[in-house]
């Protein structure tokens, strides 16, 4: 089966994206192209250049991020830190993860 032309592979990474830039920002402070090249290191959240800043810009609207500018080598960086409410988030959304994933292992153990 071809994954990539998979929806039901594509939705599943949706549904986690948010997951993974939060899990990212949970350990530093990071600027757009930073976090889209992390994610592309991989090829489970493929992402083109430039199509996380929506995201970003939704997640600070929900004040799970918050950004500063910042001078390197002569360019002013946005970062993106986690607020108190986004670590709340992750967690959250971590644990349901967790919680989804255990229910699925169990699944397959028992049919397999």
């Amino acid at each position: 089966m071809d994954r990539i032309n998979d929806k039901w592979s594509t939705q599943l990474r949706k549904g986690t994206f948010e997951l993974a830039i939060l899990l990212l920002l949970k350990k530093e402070s990071m600027y757009g192209y930073e976090i889209t090249k992390r994610l592309q290191e991989d090829s489970t959240f493929p992402i083109a250049d430039g199509s996380i800043y929506p995201i970003l810009r939704r997640m600070s609207n929900n004040a799970w991020i918050d950004s500063y500018k910042e001078e390197h080598e002569g360019r002013s960086r946005k970062y993106y830190y986690l607020t108190e409410t986004g670590k709340e988030v992750t967690e959250d959304r971590w644990n349901e993860f967790v919680e989804v994933h255990s229910f699925l292992s169990n699944l397959k153990e028992e049919n397999e």
